[in-house]
Parts: structure tokens; sequence; C-alpha cells
């Protein structure tokens, strides 16, 4: 076996395209992450952001997987930020062990000839291909997202009081929220801390341009005898044309942990959906808040994507 990557043939780009096209909406449908049109056109955005030019972007390369002079799939990559990213991997015929091995090594060394330190790959429940390509090669969750559907017919307990955030409470609400999710960021290896503070105030000045009283933004306070044990942020989406309700920032103040406050905040979450018309929850977690995995797959959660990072620093 001699298994080589070679840049795909201009000519095959267009078949190439439109079978990842097929593929992408397939993983986001089938894994649940998303459904109906909305798979589509996630993954047609997807693909017009990555490969604005084509064939000729040159901030992607697409190479051809071949065992001598066997085609075995393609493999989709990009560099950024100092991460080797497999944007799509996908294989003709089932490949061996020695394939994927041999598939690491060379993605390994190309990274390093490239001064890139981490390898990235991101993987639906349903990815059967790239779970395997993962599986014992050292790579460590870095982010989980998750789904709750349909919501379930529970009680609230009655020891933590849910209420709007005020106006006062919200600008040091807001740069704590901003600073934490830097910090996540920065920690997951996604991002240098510099990078990560950018990313960090982007999508909170996205997300609430208009402070707390931002349209489709729920921001509450928690209390327990008056006294603030957390807060809680859930955004309204839409999910194949139906209602959505997605967690955006959940936190429990750390002195007050371990005494089931979380799970109380992520029922209180469950009834604003139920309040909007949604049946639905998602929300996104690092993957080495371990304990915030446990509480919600505790709660019926389950993992649509994956993302995962090795390091290949020498």
């Amino acid at each position: 076996m001699a298994l080589s990557l070679t840049p795909l043939d201009p000519d095959r780009f267009d078949d190439w395209r439109s079978a990842t096209r097929g593929r992408l909406i397939a993983l986001r449908q089938e894994s649940g992450m998303l459904v109906g049109d909305d798979a589509v056109a996630h993954a047609d955005a997807f693909l017009d952001q990555l490969l604005p030019d084509g064939a000729d972007t040159q901030t992607s390369v697409i190479l051809s997987i071949r065992d001598d002079d066997r085609d075995l799939g393609t493999v989709w990559l990009a560099a950024i930020s100092g991460i080797l990213m497999v944007i799509d991997l996908s294989f003709s015929r089932r490949p061996t062990v020695a394939h994927q091995d041999a598939l690491f090594t060379a993605l390994v060394e190309m990274g390093r000839g490239h001064s890139v330190d981490r390898l990235s790959i991101s993987v639906h429940s349903t990815d059967a291909v790239s779970r395997e390509f993962i599986e014992g090669r050292g790579f460590a969750c870095a982010s989980v997202q998750m789904l709750l559907e349909p919501l379930p017919d529970r009680e609230r307990g009655s020891t933590v009081q849910v209420e709007p955030m005020t106006a006062e409470r919200y600008p040091s609400f807001a740069a704590a929220s901003e600073s934490a999710f830097a910090e996540e960021l920065a920690a997951s290896g996604r991002y240098s801390l510099e990078d990560a503070r950018v990313e960090s105030h982007r999508q909170m000045a996205q997300e609430l341009s208009d402070g707390v009283a931002t349209e489709g933004q729920e921001l509450f306070t928690a209390t327990v005898d008056g006294e603030e044990v957390g807060i809680l942020w859930v955004g309204l989406r839409s999910r194949g044309g139906r209602p959505h309700a997605f967690i955006l920032d959940i936190e429990v103040a750390e002195s007050q942990r371990r005494k089931g406050y979380g799970r109380e905040l992520m029922l209180a979450a469950e009834q604003v959906a139920r309040d909007h018309g949604a049946n639905s929850v998602g929300l996104h977690v690092f993957g080495a808040n371990a304990g915030a995995i446990a509480l919600y797959e505790g709660l019926g959660y389950r993992r649509v994507e994956e993302r995962y990072l090795l390091s290949i620093a020498e």
C-alpha cells in the first residue's frame, strides 16, 4: 500500500462539490443538527463561504486520497489560526485501519510542514467514517453541540426563582459573559486568547445589539431567598420553520454550585422554550466541561456534532 494525497483534478471539482453538498446536507439532517430546508440552506452557505472562488479558492485545498492507482476518496482542508482543519473527509469505499493510519500520518506531516500545531475535525453523530478516523489517535473533544427534542413533560423545582434580568444588572452580566466566553474559546484551542477576545466581542455585539431589550433574546437572573445564584440566557431561533430555543449562556455562581441549581436553570430554559411555542432546545458546551455535559445528558440532551482537536507540535 502506498497512500498518497494529490490536488483534486480541476475537472472533477463540480462533481466533488455536488457530492460534498449532498453529504453535508445528509449529515446535518440525519444527526438532527438541522432539519429540512434549514440543512440545505446551511450547507449552501457553508460551501459559498469557504469556497468563494470555487476550485481557485486559495484558503482551501481539496486532495484526492489514492492507494497506488486506486481512488479512495477526498479530504478537504483549510489552515486557520494555526489549526489544520479537516472540513470534510469522504471515502468512496470503507477505509482499512492501514489507510486511516497512513492518512493520519500524512495530515500530521503536512500540518507540521506548514507550521501548524493542531489538527481539527468536526464529527456529526451519524458520521461513522470520521468517528473511526479519530478513535485511538489522541484527539480530544473541544466542543459539543447538543439537542433536546421533543421537550419532556416534567415539573420545575421551586427553590430557584428565575426573573427577567434588569437593565441595571445587564452591563456586569455582558462583561462577564463576554470575558468567560473568550477564555473558553482560547482554552478549547480554537483561538489564541487575543483572537478569542475579538470573536467573543463580535458574537456578543451581534446577539445583543440592543442589550437586555434585544428582540428574540431572553435574559434572566436566578435567586434563592433573595440572593442571586446564577444567570440564564436563551436565544429564540427557528428550526424547520418552527420555534426553537438555544441556550447561549447558563451560569451558577461558583459558591452556589453542587446544590442542584444548574438543573433548575436548565428546566427553566425548557419553560422559556414552551412559553414561546418551541418543542426543542439546543446548546453548545466546551469539551472540557465534563460536569455540564453530564448534567445535560442526564436531562436527555444528545450530541449532534462534536469538534475534536489534536496537538501535533513537535
